[in-house]
């Protein structure tokens, strides 16, 4: 079968790293390796990831990567742009108070060689409007939140928002999710042309997390993480720290929603891409989309469904040459001991990857996550 897509990540790097310890106010190692951030991806079969909040080194690590020089995912890049206050420092984002200001954005993003346009939840229904617009001029996918929560939603989606980054922007359009306006959302995408990148794996975990705190530091999976990321989940978690009865009554709201709302778009035959929004805590990379094929199917999606939102519509979406077997395609493929079209479980069993038509077993593939464990012990 084709590599997967895993079309919402956040990678590590050291400027992210740096970044996200000094928001946090932590003073932990922040050094990262390029092949160990991407072999969780490739052991899990994830060939393809859009890096939905591109830093400078996360644009080294495309190039290491397409040089040849690292094994790694595909990287799709995208600059991230919000209105003030920012929700993310300066460095993971760029700041737009004015529509001026946000066509300026998507053009310096353009230069600097990113591929997608992130807008955030903070930017005005103006300024929003016009980034939309310089990134149709510049021929720059959109893939996004939908800002003005609590505003009515029309005015937001609008033709050129291509992809809403989560399916949980859905379910907070309102203070609490309102599954009746699930029509109405997908009357209102198929209008815009906007799909979706479903994340459902995303509150999955929160949930999970939010109610046995415990059962995060038994999963294996944190093994493969830098440690300073796991000793942030494990010991400063800002979930868990939030875990009030209220709170998680609110994410069961949101979790419920949002499977009500995946399976809408896929039965409507709106495009929907699987994301997981890994590294968020409780979300491990590569692992995830994995278990996000399993949630769509659990949500009541068809094997049929799940497995082309992984492979075929993330490629069809970006116009590129992979995501099917056929001639011209690249070599980014999996080889199965088991069918995923009979049980979705099959896609974890790779035997085989092959990267660009080189193949790298399965014994290679653990030799190599058994290294990284021990490494990051």
């Amino acid at each position: 079968m084709p590599g997967l897509t895993d079309a919402h990540v956040h990678l590590m790097s050291d400027d992210v790293a740096k970044l996200y310890m000094g928001m946090l106010k932590l003073d932990l190692p922040t050094a990262t390796s390029t092949p160990e951030v991407m072999l969780p991806y490739l052991a899990n079969g994830v060939t393809q990831v859009f890096n939905l909040q591109t830093t400078p080194g996360g644009l080294a690590q495309q190039r290491e990567i397409a040089a040849g020089k690292v094994p790694g995912p595909t990287i799709v890049t995208a600059a991230m742009i919000d209105g003030d206050p920012l929700s993310w420092p300066v460095g993971m984002t760029r700041v737009a108070r004015t529509p001026e200001e946000g066509r300026a954005e998507v053009r310096k993003a353009a230069a600097d060689g990113y591929q997608l346009i992130k807008p955030y939840g903070q930017l005005t229904l103006e300024t929003f409007t016009a980034i939309l617009d310089e990134a149709r001029k510049l021929n720059l996918p959109v893939v996004g939140h939908i800002p003005g929560r609590g505003q009515d939603t029309a005015k937001f989606l609008l033709p050129g928002l291509g992809m809403v980054a989560h399916a949980e922007e859905f379910a907070q359009r309102t203070s609490n999710p309102d599954p009746s306006l699930i029509p109405r959302f997908i009357e209102l995408a198929r209008a815009s042309g906007t799909g979706l990148i479903t994340t459902l794996t995303l509150n999955d975990r929160l949930l999970e997390m939010v109610r046995d705190p415990a059962s995060l530091k038994a999963r294996p999976e944190l093994a493969t993480l830098h440690p300073s990321v796991r000793k942030i989940w494990l010991e400063h978690n800002p979930y868990v720290s939030r875990a009030t009865p209220g709170y998680i009554a609110f994410l069961e709201r949101i979790t419920a929603f949002n499977r009500q709302l995946v399976k809408a778009f896929a039965d409507t035959g709106i495009p929907i891409l699987t994301g997981t929004d890994s590294i968020v805590p409780g979300v491990v990379p590569g692992f995830a989309l994995q278990d996000e094929l399993s949630a769509l199917v659990a949500a009541g999606l068809t094997n049929q469904q799940a497995l082309p939102a992984a492979t075929r519509a993330p490629c069809a979406w970006l116009k590129a040459d992979c995501g099917a077997i056929a001639p011209g395609m690249c070599a980014d493929l999996l080889l199965l001991d088991g069918d995923p079209l009979a049980d979705i479980a099959n896609a974890r069993r790779i035997d085989t990857l092959l990267l660009g038509g080189k193949p790298i077993t399965r014994t290679e593939l653990d030799c190599r996550m058994n290294a990284l464990k021990n490494k990051s012990r």
